[in-house]
């Protein structure tokens, strides 16, 4: 046993070292996160003390999934190698069983927290999709749209005499008979025993794992995909336009590289756009029980969902300037940096600029998916409210002393981030209890004030720190 336990801690820490130390805070801040959010939905819920502490465990397992699938999988797929085999016989075999029993664990933590054991199957899908996604399985995007989208396209697809056992408790209980044969492949996938045909998948594999993988700063993300070389195809043209204008603060924002360029979230916008306009075409045409029955339910899931995008639309910026200290550097040398004093003032205005814009875009076209689902206005409001909490505490890590190591996002930011949404919360509450009125209102009017605010303080902080490029460069 105490071997056992030996070989799966040094095989967790062999899994994890292969992350850069910031990949690592980053993955355990989100993390974090993931908790807070968990905690302030349970105060800000209408749940009982049952409910809300179910619901905070099931918060606590999504946390511990969201580590093991973004900084264990990744990780432990580089060290499946054939030379491994040859060296550590008990490697792949230990592998597996902590596999497994992440999965197992996570599941029936996430669908207890839940409180709905008819859920239990699709948790369980979903998390061993995650990790074969992480993996570099190629097939798994595609099973996990048509497993999520199914029970919808079941019941506006299919009559109702075919619809109804096919999401009934006969169809819960063949997912449900389909788990272990499911995990039995997922793991025999993950970690195969050799053979010609895993020496032959392996590189385009590992390809789309460090695609996925937080990358080493001297690894650049590349565009994938239709929407990818999009975006990429409108960077260019902004780039050419902008080398005419030889506009020094422009410039220090094409050193980060077209991942912290604004042309970034076209396609992401478009898409939503896109959504909005289908979702409402769909709605029209299908009608029925089930059709509201499934937009009930994703007027339940969607809105933290897509909050989510805004947490994160700042997150590249401090990416972007560890990852490109040699772009940063040869700009310098150039008099397209300017000059070295308003170096600062310059990037801090293009960052804040840049991030209320796209800011504000996305909370319209989040608002425009969520609208043909909504139930109601406050549907809407609530919407909104998690729009502006997530934009502030977004905003908390854009602002920074970036010629310090300590610049940008780290777990302590990350806390306070949380700290401050949920003080925000326990406010606006007291508020609407005084006043007789929802929390919603509140939260809307105190959480730009305090961004207003936490977004002066760390603008005079950056100007008062060194020139950020090359960033990092100060321990």
């Amino acid at each position: 046993m105490n071997a056992a336990l030996y070989d799966y801690r040094m095989i967790w820490r062999a899994a994890a070292a292969q992350r850069e130390p910031g990949g690592v805070r980053a993955v355990c801040a989100i993390a974090g996160v993931v908790v807070a959010c968990g905690l302030i939905v349970a105060i800000l819920g209408d749940l009982q003390a049952l409910q809300a502490l179910r619901f905070i465990i099931a918060a606590a397992f999504m946390a511990l999934a969201f580590i093991w699938t973004f900084l264990f999988v990744p990780g432990s797929i580089r060290m499946n190698s054939p030379i491994n085999a040859w060296l550590l016989p008990r490697q792949r075999r230990r592998l597996r069983q902590m596999t497994a029993a992440y999965w197992f664990v996570a599941t029936l933590g996430i669908a207890y927290g839940l409180g709905n054991w008819h859920v239990l199957p699709l948790v369980a899908f979903a998390t061993l999709g995650m990790a074969l996604l992480m993996a570099g399985n190629k097939y798994v995007p595609y099973l996990m749209m048509l497993g999520g989208n199914g029970p919808w396209l079941v019941q506006v697809m299919l009559p109702p005499a075919w619809a109804a056992p096919m999401t009934g408790n006969a169809a819960l209980w063949t997912l449900d008979v389909l788990l272990l044969p499911a995990a039995v492949w997922g793991l025999r996938w993950l970690y195969p025993a050799g053979g010609d045909a895993y020496f032959g998948r392996r590189d385009d594999q590992l390809k789309r794992v460090n695609q996925f993988a937080l990358r080493t700063q001297d690894k650049q993300p590349t565009a994938q995909g239709m929407v990818g070389q999009g975006n990429l195809s409108f960077y260019r043209v902004a780039l050419r336009c902008d080398r005419r204008r030889a506009d020094p603060a422009t410039m220090l924002m094409h050193a980060l590289g077209p991942t912290a360029h604004w042309t970034a979230w076209i396609g992401a916008i478009a898409v939503m756009l896109l959504i909005a306009v289908g979702a409402n075409v769909a709605l029209g045409r299908w009608q029925g029980a089930a059709v509201q029955a499934f937009v009930g339910q994703i007027a339940i899931v969607a809105p933290g969902a897509l909050a989510l995008i805004v947490l994160f639309s700042t997150a590249q910026y401090g990416q972007q300037l560890r990852r490109t200290r040699g772009e940063q550097a040869l700009l310098r040398l150039t008099p397209l940096a300017g000059d070295a004093a308003l170096l600062n003032q310059r990037l801090a205005t293009r960052m804040l600029r840049q991030a209320l814009s796209i800011w504000v875009l996305l909370t319209v076209a989040i608002a425009a998916v969520v609208l043909p689902f909504a139930t109601g206005p406050d549907a809407l409001l609530r919407q909104l409210v998690l729009c502006c909490v997530a934009g502030q505490a977004a905003m908390m890590g854009l602002l920074s002393d970036y010629a310090s190591e300590r610049g940008g996002w780290n777990p302590a930011l990350a806390l306070r981030a949380a700290a401050y949404v949920a003080a925000q919360a326990l406010v606006a509450m007291g508020l609407a209890n005084v006043t007789g009125t929802t929390v919603w209102p509140w939260l809307i009017a105190i959480s730009p004030a305090i961004c207003a605010v936490q977004l002066r303080l760390d603008w005079k902080r950056m100007l008062a720190a060194p020139p950020a490029f090359p960033a990092g460069r100060m321990a």
